[in-house]
């Protein structure tokens, strides 16, 4: 049976609410898996209790029966942690969850890795300096990571992530654009079973450069990293228009996968479209697998019952489907 490790996130988001709803929904649902949640049982302790959660939580061994699962860190020691804000203490905790889990997956103690959403403010309150998930598994794992975003019949590359937009000529280089769209079509074929990817980029200047008039960006990098693709033996088309592309990719399904060349023109689009089903996957060389709902901790709706369990479980299938594929 495959076992998902599931960093809950930060304390005081909505992270701990979602990752045992959603495990305990799936298991209702017959869904087959072993449940591994990080997380500190204070916290649990007010999940059971805010949110009136009847399911058994038993401490991980490897050779103890039960339903679902937790290893804790000892960073929140009572249930009185702070909530609904940006706050050292839970930013530490939601960082060593997510370290712990790493270790444990790194480690062969699962199959795969789901992270409930953290706040990067808090992080940096806490002293931690990666900018978020993606980075600090680059730095864990010793090799490039990036970020795909998926749903149900779409895939996007975030070929830059969590940088200021002026400083994303300092990555949008040939070479980086060509390893990232490489590797992620290969991990793609592995994880997803797509044979024969059609692969689609999308352009960084209004109208895709206009043919040079409205930027050179497009002629300069952005195609001569696609020629360097064809040459690789991959199938790319483009650069279309950003404004365009998903739409068209939408309805018509032409791409198994886009690339996008910042965070916001993809994100845009796949959260007003795709909120619930959206699911970020890093991909890496290795292979090993993590994944996370598609959005932040939603400190405006922590602790409230209102959070959407769904994209949590999204998450947490696209794991275990991924993982039943290596």
């Amino acid at each position: 049976m495959i076992r998902v490790l599931i960093s809950t996130g930060d304390p005081a988001g909505i992270g701990p609410e979602i990752s045992i709803k959603a495990v305990s929904q799936l298991l209702d649902e017959g869904v087959k898996f072993v449940p591994i949640l990080v997380i500190d049982e204070p916290v649990i302790s007010r999940v059971k209790k805010f949110f009136n959660v009847k399911k058994k939580i038993t401490r991980w061994t490897e050779d103890k029966t039960g339903e679902i699962f937790f290893v804790e860190t000892g960073v929140i020691k009572n249930t009185e942690f702070p909530s609904g804000i940006n706050h050292h203490l839970t930013g530490m905790a939601s960082f060593k969850y997510f370290e712990k889990a790493w270790q444990l997956l790194s480690n062969q103690y699962a199959d795969c890795l789901v992270t409930a959403p953290i706040s990067k403010t808090a992080w940096k309150l806490a002293g931690i300096h990666y900018s978020g998930h993606t980075d600090a598994l680059s730095s864990f794992s010793g090799e490039k990571t990036y970020m795909l975003m998926g749903t149900k019949n779409l895939k996007v590359l975030l070929t830059t992530v969590h940088i200021p937009m002026r400083d994303i000529w300092k990555h949008l280089t040939v070479e980086h654009l060509f390893l990232s769209t490489k590797i992620t079509s290969e991990f793609i074929a592995k994880f997803f079973k797509i044979k024969n990817m059609s692969i689609g980029f999308c352009g960084l200047n209004p109208h895709a450069g206009e043919s040079g008039t409205m930027g050179d960006e497009e002629n300069n990098i952005i195609i001569p990293a696609m020629e360097k693709l064809r040459q690789n033996g991959f199938s790319v088309s483009g650069p279309f228009p950003a404004d365009a592309i998903f739409r068209k990719n939408i309805s018509d399904k032409d791409f198994d996968l886009i690339v996008s060349l910042y965070h916001d023109q993809a994100m845009i689009v796949l959260k007003t479209m795709f909120f619930e089903e959206l699911v970020n996957i890093t991909v890496n060389a290795s292979g090993w697998i993590r994944t996370s709902p598609g959005h932040g901790t939603a400190f405006d709706i922590a602790w409230t019952g209102k959070a959407d369990v769904i994209p949590m479980k999204e998450a947490i299938l696209t794991a275990i489907k991924m993982a039943k594929n290596n």
